[in-house]
């Protein structure tokens, strides 16, 4: 039996099953009766009080204030109706209020002590409750850290730990008690020691959570890398009480890590082996094709200059056998000069494609240039085919040399008309693009003027696309083309700072566009009198020549001596030196660029004019390498070799003119 089936209950409960309250009733007034028979009479009020007041208390409290408001009355109505006549009827009444008027009180104290102590015993009963649920959440607070995987810990405001879990003590190797008293920071690998309490002071000092990583000792020995993080904890005032903390095992991803980062740097010293086997490829790649071009151009320069050569040789050979015949002689002398001026354009075009010949650029107005060169470009396209020209550049202006501008333009033409069939179409067209970079080859991005002419010809594969702007390759059949007509194209854009793309497929026809430079300012109109440069204006002239090459030094020499010029010769820059350091007079220096001992023609102009100051120089040359750089900085005009003697009379009126 439960205290609560009890038939009597030490402390009084709220609701009193109605059995109980009046057997409590009937054994609390049979023991009232029972005293009252043996001390006192009932028409004492201290005797009815003293019998049966205990009797209302054990009421009021076990059965309820209603058992104990009804006993109460039950005694009064029986006392008085207990009376036998009307003088003992009055004379008990008094005894019964004053009796009613105790039992009241006696009844309403007994009804509050029973309010008491029925609060006291809930109270006691919620404690008791909420003990054993306390109890009952720590364990299964217990149960379930101890059954994570992973390292639990309560700790004080000063680290040292309040609550560990099972994996935590078997990480130590401990019992709970000796854990909670053992200093987790002397775990710490030395290594990682210094960086964790760097961390842990900013972490107090931001007044945040605790996260880090380092190696901690295991009880077998060994480093296992741990992954730590601590949150704040508070209390019911707000006030920090301490930290709650996880702790899990990241060697594994550490390691991973680390595998992933060596993979890394091995990948990336593998990929930098690639490119360099790539590169070195490529480089080789390059050099096989320099070769295969350096002896296409070896094979068609010697097949172009032995055909000049024939033809030179053949003449002189003919007007020496033949040094009577004026006319044959005249002939010759003619198709000499042709062939000598086809070695010219040759060679230009050599060096336009390997971007070393000597420009004249100025500031030219294209469209201008390019409707003054229309009537030329009809008679080469013919009428088989039908040329359009438009203009569209308006009045832009690019710095470039105007010859090397015509011959690109004439070259394109004429490999459009070759390339396009009887009834086709040659379109020639201007206008200015903004290119980015990248766009056309190495062109930085800018404003261009760009020249295009397109062709409804057959078209070319990408296989031929990539070739032709190399020198000597061609599409055409033998003895019908140089192969140099687009490598000079390809040399003049890139050299005027500019570039050259194609635009080809098969059955498409094909387009080439130039792009040239875009410059702001207007170009300056010049004129030159053709009569200006037939014969030397000025006085006969004191000239030192100075030529390494004996043929071409004995040649000028005679153009100057024909030209009315007095002549001193010098073979290097030394010889050259020693005539300037004499006091004879000299009038004006020629002299070429590349020459041996050490000392090149721009050099030797700075040291004449040293030696003599104003001294007019003349630099001349037929290769502009690498000196051209020198050449171009230096204040002497430069005359390019080969060149007439008109030409070198027009160049020393010009020079004599400024000194003078």
């Amino acid at each position: 039996m439960t205290p609560s089936e009890w038939p009597l209950q030490v402390v009084p409960r709220r609701a009193t099953p109605l059995w109980q309250a009046g057997l409590i009733t009937l054994v609390a007034f049979a023991g009232a009766i029972l005293t009252r028979g043996l001390l006192l009479g009932f028409d004492n009020a201290a005797g009815l009080s003293a019998t049966y007041f205990p009797a209302f208390i054990l009421t009021t409290l076990y059965a309820g204030p209603r058992w104990g408001w009804g006993s109460l009355a039950l005694v009064m109505v029986m006392g008085y109706f207990g009376a036998n006549s009307v003088v003992a009827t009055i004379s008990r009444t008094g005894v019964i209020v004053q009796f009613g008027l105790s039992g009241f009180a006696t009844v309403l104290v007994a009804a509050a002590l029973r309010e008491t102590l029925l609060r006291l015993e809930e109270a006691k009963a919620a404690e008791a409750k909420v003990q054993a649920d306390l109890i009952a959440t720590e364990q299964r607070f217990r149960m379930l850290a101890d059954s994570a995987p992973v390292l639990m810990w309560v700790s004080k405001v000063d680290g040292s730990r309040e609550f560990v879990n099972r994996a935590y003590l078997d990480f130590l190797g401990l019992d709970d008690a000796a854990a909670l008293k053992f200093d987790w920071r002397a775990l710490i690998h030395p290594d990682d020691l210094e960086r964790i309490a760097h961390e842990e002071a900013q972490a107090v000092a931001a007044g945040g959570d605790f996260v880090w990583e380092a190696r901690y000792r295991a009880a077998n020995g060994d480093w296992p890398w741990i992954r730590s993080v601590s949150q704040r904890r508070y209390g019911p005032d707000g006030g920090l009480t301490g930290y709650i903390g996880v702790g899990f095992d990241v060697t594994d991803s550490k390691q991973a890590q680390a595998d992933l980062t060596r993979i890394n740097d091995l990948l990336a010293e593998r990929v930098q082996a690639a490119l360099a086997e790539r590169d070195e490829a490529e480089a080789q790649l390059h050099r096989a094709q320099k070769l295969e071009a350096v002896g296409q151009l070896t094979g068609g320069v010697a097949h172009d200059f032995n055909n000049l050569l024939t033809v030179i040789i053949g003449a002189l050979d003919l007007m020496q056998r033949h040094p009577g015949d004026a006319a044959r002689r005249e002939r010759m002398i003619e198709a000499a000069q042709g062939a000598a001026r086809r070695g010219e354009r040759l060679t230009q075009q050599l060096l336009a494609f390997s971007r070393r010949q000597a420009l004249k650029p100025e500031l030219v107005h294209v469209d201008e240039l390019l409707i003054e060169n229309e009537p030329l470009l009809r008679r080469a396209v013919g009428e088989a085919v039908t040329m359009t020209v438009t203009p569209g550049a308006g009045r832009a202006v690019s710095r470039i040399d105007p010859s090397q501008f015509e011959a690109a333009i004439m070259n394109l033409v004429v490999n459009a008309r070759d390339a396009t069939p009887g009834g086709g179409g040659i379109r020639v067209e201007t206008q200015v693009r903004t290119l980015a970079a990248g766009e056309a080859e190495d062109a930085p991005a800018g404003d261009y003027v760009c020249l295009s002419v397109h062709d409804t010809g057959a078209g070319m594969s990408p296989e031929t696309v990539a070739r032709v702007f190399e020198p000597f390759f061609t599409t055409k059949e033998p003895g019908r083309g140089t192969g140099l007509g687009l490598s000079q194209v390809y040399g003049f854009a890139r050299q005027s700072g500019g570039a050259a793309v194609i635009d080809s497929s098969p059955g498409r026809g094909t387009t080439v566009r130039i792009h040239l430079p875009l410059e702001a300012a207007e170009a300056e109109a010049t004129e030159t009198d053709p009569e200006a440069q037939l014969s030397p204006r000025g006085p006969a002239r004191r000239v030192l020549l100075v030529e390494d090459d004996l043929s071409v030094g004995e040649m000028v020499e005679a153009m100057l001596i024909d030209l009315g010029h007095e002549v001193l010769r010098a073979e290097a820059a030394a010889p050259a030196l020693t005539i300037l350091e004499r006091p004879d007079s000299i009038d004006l220096m020629v002299t070429d660029l590349i020459m041996p001992g050490g000392m090149n023609g721009v050099e030797l102009a700075r040291a004449a004019v040293a030696l003599r100051p104003g001294l007019p120089v003349i630099l001349t040359s037929g290769y502009t390498g690498e000196t051209l750089g020198a050449a171009s900085e230096a204040p002497w005009p430069l005359l390019t070799k080969p060149y007439p003697a008109e030409a070198l009379a027009a160049i020393i009126d010009e020079v004599m003119g400024k000194a003078a």
